[in-house]
């Protein structure tokens, strides 16, 4: 589709330390590339495009919320594609919980959220429209939008297996790229995986766009 495939948050504020504490990152020689989120001690789920075949990828935890690679969820990711838009990534040892490492629950099959619901998106992507890179975990807001008026805004690019968010106002504010898989969360549940937005991120003219979980939960369950 248009837009960034991938995504960073804009519009947000620094996550307070230990708030997300199954928050991952997804990154290539060291760097970041995509979000993610723990799943299972074993599993950290993220967009399968975050995946493609590529040397030196791996998955770095999060201690504190903030962008350290010092936490229990670390591993290699597998190194291949997926049709799926959303995968599991495999580590290569199971992360140890505790108060600051944990994994996330998920919604019921075929859970849908209301518009107008606001949930939470974070990630380490850009901060603005011109590249700027946090120093630390980025977390804000987005408001779901109906399906059906997004469908309309995407000219039909938006299907029953996504789920829509946007700002409620002209403030820019939401994902663009660098977040892509991370996670949309209401309520302590991942109910979306950030998977593609606009070209000026944060434009609610063209809500970001999630894989929609609750849809895949039965795979999950079968995967994990």
């Amino acid at each position: 589709p248009p837009g960034a495939q991938g995504s960073r948050i804009i519009g947000g504020k620094a996550a307070a330390p230990h708030s997300w504490p199954f928050i991952a990152s997804i990154q290539m020689d060291g760097q970041h590339v995509c979000g993610g989120f723990l799943v299972w001690p074993k599993w950290v789920m993220t967009a399968a495009h975050c995946l493609i075949p590529r040397r030196g990828l791996g998955v770095a935890g999060v201690r504190g919320g903030r962008g350290s690679q010092a936490g229990a969820v670390g591993g290699s990711a597998p190194q291949r594609s997926h049709p799926c838009p959303r995968l599991p990534a495999q580590l290569n040892r199971l992360a140890t919980l505790n108060k600051h490492v944990k994994r996330v629950r998920l919604p019921s099959p075929h859970i849908d959220l209301k518009p107008g619901t606001v949930c939470y998106v974070v990630g380490w992507g850009d901060i603005s429209n011109f590249g700027d890179r946090p120093t630390e975990l980025m977390e804000t807001n987005t408001t779901i939008v109906k399906r059906s008026l997004c469908r309309t805004l995407w000219r039909g690019k938006v299907s029953p297996n996504m789920m829509c968010g946007a700002s409620r106002n002209a403030t820019l504010q939401g994902v663009c790229a660098g977040d892509s898989g991370g996670p949309l969360i209401f309520k302590k549940k991942v109910y979306g995986i950030v998977s593609f937005s606009g070209e000026r991120c944060g434009d609610r003219r063209y809500p970001d766009v999630y894989t929609k979980i609750s849809n895949y939960i039965d795979w999950v369950h079968c995967t994990v």
